[in-house]
């Protein structure tokens, strides 16, 4: 159930998933969603003028299953901790989770490793590993929720894991080997070193149109 009880249609439907009511308005949200790509503020632009090296830009490192995953700090309006998701009755892609309420905001909530082609059986396996290994002493924040995006474009994308930001300048990012299958391949521009790590870096704008399609 959602809200204060006070609805006269909760006696009826029991849940707020069940109320067409309900339905047609979680419909009308995913049709209303602008079509826009996401814009990075100024600060986190790379200026076409600046040294060799470029500036140190800020991205935000994370795990989705097995997958150590970065998108720009400046990409995401928000870090928070998970909140229920509540489901959709008539879902049109698997990555659709649902709705998530976030600071008094009903945000669209996707699955990225839905989205990203991950094999569940293999991201709960390595999913299990890395929680042990975490309570050996890993540095990360458990589960967030992350909210890409702003106002009316804003969506929220559950995660394992997230360590915090990391600086890298442009210079220092990686190629990716032509050898890389990952299915996520296709939304990350480039690799970044977080310690032991080799991470990810999704391109905001990839990403940004995959979860487009997957709300068409």
């Amino acid at each position: 159930m959602l809200g204060d009880g006070s609805c006269p249609l909760l006696a009826t439907h029991i849940h707020c998933r069940n109320c067409p009511t309900y339905s047609r308005a979680a419909l009308t949200l995913l049709d209303n969603l602008p079509t826009g790509e996401v814009s990075l503020p100024d600060g986190h632009a790379v200026q076409a003028n600046a040294a060799a090296r470029g500036p140190a830009m800020s991205y935000l490192v994370f795990r989705i299953g097995d997958e150590w995953l970065a998108l720009p700090a400046g990409a995401l309006a928000l870090v928070t901790a998970p909140c229920p998701v509540h489901s959709l009755p008539h879902r049109r892609h698997a990555a659709v989770l649902g709705l998530a309420s976030v600071r008094g905001n009903l945000l669209v909530c996707i699955s990225l490793a839905r989205l990203l082609g991950q094999d569940p059986a293999a991201a709960a396996s390595n999913a299990t590993l890395n929680a042990a290994a975490n309570a050996k002493g890993s540095a990360g924040h458990g589960a967030r929720l992350l909210v890409l995006g702003q106002g009316r474009t804003a969506i929220a994308l559950p995660v394992d894991e997230v360590t915090g930001i990391e600086r890298v300048a442009e210079a220092d990012l990686l190629p990716l080997p032509t050898t890389l299958s990952r299915a996520s391949a296709h939304y990350t521009r480039a690799l970044l070193k977080s310690g032991a790590r080799t991470v990810g870096l999704l391109d905001p704008a990839l990403l940004q149109q995959a979860l487009k399609r997957s709300l068409a």
